[in-house]
């Protein structure tokens, strides 16, 4: 039971998009949404309804975070059913790749309030400020990092898609504006974090005045972009096509100045291995252990097994408390209190039946 890191094997880097994520902000009709469902198998998650004059396109109208909640369960659940060979086709036969190899989220804005409407709506309150200690603060960024965390873990590209707007900023007693995504702020942390590539799209006229979209990946004090590879290229005409091949060559220059390992196949970086435990055979099995700790100490001067049995259980649940009284919520708890009896009875000569 539990993590063993003497398994644990290095990282690589895949070519596959599947598991990356990247966040798409930029000027209006830039070409946010039709080059994003360019991408691999796309299914578009339409909180904005910005998709009348696309053709094609597999779009999920959301109109409430309980929607959305609705198709993260069902995009969660055909990949693991791939990962265990149970898919199959609506004919019977065996499918070996789940129904979307990406996910879009257009937009992160609308996505943010809808987040917001669940967590003030479960707190019982109007407003995220009237919440018990401001809890709901805690809350509404914990739920939507937990979104998108969860689409990226299952293997999924994920786009993510918000409108720029520009900032007064001050530093050093310099002022200067700077354009960010229009997300608020506490969602805009949430998403910076976990994206691979944070891209600005805008539109730029040459000399002989024809209008292009460009894809800007490297920011600077005025603009918020960036990439965790640090060979893609500043800025790239926005096509889906134009971000794959400065993504290939940003790969190609990481296996060739920096020797990383560079697989074609997707990797499997995020793929949850943790053993999956039930609380009540977690709880049951506590029982046991106490029921041989409390037999071992049978004959002896002092409790010595139950004193370390107690001593235990304070450790991760607190002075006075018993396993007993734990819920569901506290398993992880009650995994590292069975993982110490464990260790423990093994090493006293002590057998559990």
């Amino acid at each position: 039971m539990g993590i063993n890191i003497f398994n644990l094997q290095p990282t690589v880097i895949s070519r596959d998009l599947s598991g990356k994520s990247f966040l798409i902000y930029g000027e209006r009709k830039s070409g946010k949404t039709s080059n994003a469902v360019k991408f691999p198998k796309p299914i578009l998650l339409a909180f904005e309804k910005g998709y009348s004059m696309l053709s094609g396109v597999m779009a999920q109208p959301i109109n409430t975070w309980r929607e959305a909640l609705e198709v993260k369960k069902q995009l969660i659940k055909d990949a693991d059913e791939v990962a265990r060979g149970d898919a199959k086709n609506p004919d019977g036969t065996p499918r070996t790749e789940t129904y979307f190899k990406s996910v879009i989220v257009d937009t992160a804005d609308l996505a943010y309030d809808f987040c917001e409407k669940y967590i003030v709506d479960k707190e019982g309150v109007e407003y995220l400020d009237e919440s018990t200690n401001m809890r709901a603060y805690r809350a509404l960024s914990r739920e939507y990092d937990k979104f998108f965390q969860e689409i990226v873990k299952a293997g999924y590209t994920l786009i993510i898609i918000s409108h720029a707007t520009s900032k007064q900023l001050k530093e050093k007693g310099e002022k200067y504006d700077k354009t960010i995504p229009t997300v608020p702020d506490r969602g805009f942390q949430v998403i910076a974090r976990l994206v691979d590539v944070c891209a600005y799209a805008s539109y730029e006229t040459n000399d002989d005045g024809v209008t292009t979209s460009t894809l800007t990946m490297r920011g600077n004090k005025h603009l918020e972009a960036g990439s965790r590879n640090k060979y893609m290229s500043e800025k790239i005409p926005f096509t889906y096509q134009a971000l794959c091949d400065d993504m290939a060559q940003a790969v190609d220059k990481l296996e060739s100045q920096d020797n990383a390992k560079v697989v074609a196949a997707p990797a499997q970086m995020f793929k949850d291995v943790s053993e999956k435990v039930d609380y009540k055979t977690v709880k049951g099995d506590i029982a046991k252990y106490a029921k041989a700790l409390k037999l071992a100490d049978n004959g002896l001067e002092e409790p010595v097994h139950m004193d370390k049995y107690k001593s235990v259980v304070e450790t991760y649940l607190g002075k006075g408390r018993m396993v007993r009284d734990c819920e569901e919520s506290q398993t992880d708890m009650m995994v590292l209190i069975l993982e110490e009896l464990e260790a423990y009875a093994k090493d006293n000569g002590i057998t559990v039946q």
